[in-house]
């Protein structure tokens, strides 16, 4: 077959440029030569940095494929296909894969892995034939690698690609490039600058193509729920060294806890037993994962559970191979047998915050699924991502309850009732089509009382239905953002809201939150750095000096490290409050700034909560306080004492709740009470 055709200057690659110091290198001695290739390595890292949205965006864009059985294909010539295929290599023995959903294609065949086929790249047909081989469709990804981002090989491999719907990547050091101008999904092109040696793109282009696909692959993985709290619990071990890994990996999960091993009857002891860290202990380790056929990962489900390696891989498989679904199974005490529950037996109660969305899936007796999704405020999300939080959280709490029963639905089980609490919906429009939408996926109802949707402070007002100590409630609600909300019993014990202060939004609003602190926590240093303009003496303080080391930042660059930051300003201000409150809170010598911060946030709660006593008597009134900093004992105390300092009548109760979404999914479960 013929060569490609194309002509093209080669030298006008940034691939093939010459260093600035080019001229000089060979007169270094060998310190010389180090320093200088170390200097240019160096910029590997920040050129990767540059292409990290782009690399986030791909990875969400192929976990769903491989996790519905699609392939990822690497697609390379010379060094970029040794790279490729070094990375695949790799994935079977590290998270169980199958090696076939993992491919790579190197122009020359597999010879070319080992010495070096140079003229195989040149004809762009030899990639299209070996792409159109594999069958490509719609649910595949392929990544062409080509530092010059105009191989032909690889380019003939991705037209096909393109061709069949697969999903496309190229990883590029040149812009613009050919690969580009194709119009593959994502384009990742990490401008290393020219190479140490002139052209030779095994090194810096060599060197950031194997971190981009190592971060490819591996972050694929965790969120394929392939990992354990930074653990590779689906290694397989094969050797020596991974059978030592293997038991480390077991004996961290359990986290020095008793453990379950396997007895002589092939059976999990009925008891947990302590397993020393001695030869005898290790060979008890290695019967566990021995007896679950090598998989260190169903070793570890076994030692917490107790159940069978049968059941426990039943119970995985339930739970879509995701180890932290298995553990939250277990720590709610989940029998090993199927539990006898009808489909109309369970409610379900969406919990939707700043922060994260909560799923509780209840019975009359107990919450029997939980899960966790992102950030659902309806004035800070658009309605498809709030769905999309709402649906992940769903389909986790379902999981939870499958792992629980040894077995599945097709789908969601069917829910009796459901209700939806949702942050901002308060100030909302497009209430009408997100009603559909939630009637939709759940197949429930707003005129049949089948479907709630309410603000989220709202699901507190479960807590007291059914306490006839109390009349009414208010509910504080104080996490990354705040709002207050007054509840009362209405003649027909229905709960009814009757007030509400606060909850617009951090631009405006959420007093005394995770936002507010964090925010005055950067106002007092700024204005801290700002004197030392006029005072060359002034100092900063601990506080100062820890909230600069949290931001990484030095004086000069608070701003910067806020605004132009990966993190979303928000959230690393909220962030801010963590170090606040573990400062302002510690048992000896709690830092003054920190506490008056903390001591003033807590009092502009008390300026929400006070309109609300008009018309809730404390003295009959719950006091319901959740939400991330509500958890936090020490806040509840401070706000609390500011409450009597300002000498306000006392509450008849005080409830601390860190699961709204609970609470409220069993209260729909015990009784069918209309809430307004």
């Amino acid at each position: 077959m013929a060569p490609s055709t194309d002509v093209e200057r080669l030298d006008l690659l940034q691939t093939e440029a010459r260093t600035s110091t080019a001229n000089k290198i060979d007169l270094l001695d060998t310190l010389g030569l180090c320093e200088e290739f170390n200097k240019e390595e160096r910029r590997v890292g920040g050129a990767v940095a540059c292409c990290l949205p782009t690399i986030a965006s791909l990875i969400d864009d192929l976990a769903p494929r491989l996790e519905a059985g699609g392939r990822l294909i690497y697609v390379g010539a010379g060094n970029s296909g040794r790279v490729g295929f070094m990375d695949c290599s790799e994935l079977p023995v590290t998270f169980s894969v199958d090696p076939q959903q993992f491919l790579t294609v190197v122009a020359g065949g597999t010879e070319a892995i080992i010495q070096a086929q140079e003229g195989a790249e040149d004809v762009e047909s030899d990639g299209a034939l070996r792409m159109e081989a594999l069958q490509l469709n719609e649910k595949d990804t392929v990544i062409g690698i080509s530092a010059s981002g105009r191989t032909p090989f690889v380019l003939g491999a991705l037209r096909v690609a393109l061709k069949h719907d697969a999903l496309t990547a190229g990883i590029t050091n040149t812009y613009p490039s050919r690969i580009d101008k194709l119009g593959v999904k994502h384009s990742i092109c990490p401008l290393v600058g020219p190479e140490f040696l002139t052209g030779s793109t095994r090194l810096k282009a060599g060197s950031a193509a194997k971190q981009i696909l190592n971060m490819i692959s591996t972050c694929s993985m965790v969120k394929l729920g392939k990992t354990y709290k930074g653990l590779m619990i689906d290694v397989r071990v094969n050797n020596w060294k991974l059978k030592a890994r293997g038991r480390r990996i077991v004996r961290q999960v359990c986290n020095g806890a008793l453990i379950h091993i396997i007895e002589k009857n092939g059976l999990p002891s009925s008891q947990a037993v302590d397993v020393p860290e001695t030869a005898d202990g290790d060979a008890i380790i290695d019967s566990l994962i021995r007896e679950c056929q090598g998989s260190v990962k169903l070793a570890c489900a076994v030692a917490i559970s107790g159940f069978p390696p049968d059941i426990s891989k039943q119970m995985l498989d339930s739970a879509g191979g995701n180890f932290h679904v298995f553990v939250q199974g277990i720590r709610m005490k989940a029998p090993p047998s199927p539990v006898s529950l009808g489909e109309s037996d369970y409610c379900l109660c969406v919990d939707g915050g700043g922060t994260n969305c909560t799923v509780s899936i209840a019975t009359e007796s107990m919450v029997v699924g939980q899960g966790v999704a992102g950030p659902c405020n309806f004035n800070a999300v658009t309605l498809d991502e709030l769905m999309d939080q709402i649906k992940l959280a769903t389909k986790r709490a379902s999981s939870t309850i499958l792992a629980r029963q040894g077995f599945g639905y097709p789908n969601l089980p069917r829910f009796s009732k459901v209700w939806v609490g949702l942050a901002g919906l308060y100030h909302a429009d497009q209430v009408a089509t997100l009603t559909h939408r939630l009637e939709e996926l759940f197949d429930v109802s707003i005129k049949n009382g089948t479907l709630r949707l309410t603000s989220d402070g709202i699901l507190l007002g479960s807590c007291i239905a059914m306490d006839d100590s109390v009349e009414c409630a208010i509910s504080v609600i104080a996490g990354t953002g705040s709002v207050a909300t007054a509840f009362k019993k209405a003649p027909s014990n229905e709960i009814v809201q009757v007030g509400r202060t606060g909850g617009c939004g951090y631009l405006i609003g959420d007093q005394g939150s995770a936002f507010d602190i964090g925010k005055r926590a950067l106002q007092l240093v700024l204005s801290s750095v700002e004197q030392r303009q006029f005072q060359a003496t002034h100092e900063l303080t601990e506080f100062e000096r820890v909230i600069l080391e949290e931001l990484n930042s030095n004086e000069a660059g608070v701003l910067t490290q806020i605004y132009h930051s990966d993190a979303k300003p928000k959230e690393k201000i909220s962030d801010m409050a963590k170090v606040v409150t573990k400062l302002g809170f510690r048992e000896r010598d709690p830092d003054p700034q920190a506490l008056g911060i903390l001591t003033s946030a807590a009092g502009t709660l008390l300026q929400q909560i006070k309109p609300l006593t008009e018309i809730c008597d404390p003295r009959k009134c719950a006091l319901i306080l959740s939400g991330a900093l509500m958890n936090l004992p020490d806040y509840q105390n401070l706000i609390l004492q500011e409450w009597d300092k300002q000498q306000q009548s006392p509450f008849k109760k005080v409830l601390v709740v860190n699961d709204a979404s609970g609470y409220a999914a069993q209260f729909l479960a015990r009784q069918n009470m209309t809430i307004y």
